[in-house]
């Protein structure tokens, strides 16, 4: 419990570092950011969508099949996804069959095609 607590920190305080130095966002929370582009808030709603209702690998793929490694808006979207996931329970998770090493594991994964891993994995480490 306490190491999925200490991994669910690391996770936010490495998004909020994120969004703060690519984006310029500095906002604690996720429905005050917007996506700037209709068709990506769009998709980011329906992957949240997959993952509350349980469907979370099924929203990541999803996820991946979208990414264009040159547009940075659907890197910020990566960046809220797994940073909506990383505000859900443990059970929801479990539930998912996805956990917090996932997350971060897919943080690091996005921010590798978008060429910021090492920033992302210093953050995360």
């Amino acid at each position: 419990m306490i190491r999925e607590d200490y991994i669910m920190r690391i996770i936010h305080e490495a998004v909020r570092t994120l969004l703060k130095l690519l984006f310029g966002i500095e906002e604690e929370k996720e429905e005050e950011i917007v996506l700037s582009d209709a068709v990506t808030a769009e998709k980011y709603k329906r992957l949240c969508q997959l993952a509350r209702q349980g469907q979370i690998n099924q929203a990541e793929n999803q996820l991946w099949e979208q990414l264009d490694g040159a547009d940075q808006e659907d890197f910020k979207m990566a960046i809220l996804f797994y940073e909506y996931l990383n505000q859900m329970t443990d059970e929801q998770l479990e539930q998912g069959d996805y956990s917090r090493e996932e997350i971060s594991q897919g943080l690091l994964a996005a921010a590798k095609q978008y060429g910021y891993d090492g920033m992302v994995g210093a953050l995360l480490s």
